[in-house]
């Protein structure tokens, strides 16, 4: 099983904890509006790019887990992964897998995903960025304990 784009999260996460570090800060409060709408948009943006590399990281999980038959769902066919038609249902056979814990909160991630092009759910994905990067984080520890797994089995 490969641990394929984990540096590519490790660096999108440290962009967005930096993100909602400054936004989180003093110097934020003070800011005019317009700054702060400036800098709220980049913790949606960087929010978008970190989901992004992370349903990517679950597809290639998925496909590795499949790949040498460690597929916890029995009903899940070794073609299945290749067949996902929706992020959704990626979500949901990862939460299957236990490659992430709560199915809801990442549903509720993809639902700001697809609304951040709308400016008036930004604040909506602006506020759960921080938890979202949580739930990143544990990914991406869930993943390497699956790989430190895989190679005390060989």
């Amino acid at each position: 099983m490969q641990f394929r784009n984990s540096d590519k999260l490790i660096r999108a996460m440290k962009s967005l904890e930096d993100a909602i570090r400054y936004t989180r800060s003093v110097n934020f409060q003070e800011l005019d509006n317009s700054f702060k709408s400036v800098l709220q948009a980049a913790v949606v943006q960087n929010f978008s790019l970190t989901f992004n590399v992370c349903r990517k990281m679950l597809y290639y999980q998925l496909q590795d887990i499949n790949s040498v038959g460690l597929s916890r769902v029995d009903n899940v066919a070794g073609n299945e992964v290749n067949d996902i038609e929706s992020a959704k249902s990626l979500i949901k056979l990862a939460a299957e897998e236990g490659l992430i814990s709560d199915f809801q909160s990442w549903a509720e991630y993809l639902e700001c995903e697809y609304l951040t092009n709308s400016s008036n759910s930004n604040i909506r994905t602006f506020e759960k960025a921080a938890s979202f990067l949580q739930d990143a984080a544990e990914l991406l520890k869930t993943c390497a304990k699956r790989k430190n797994n895989e190679r005390r089995a060989a």
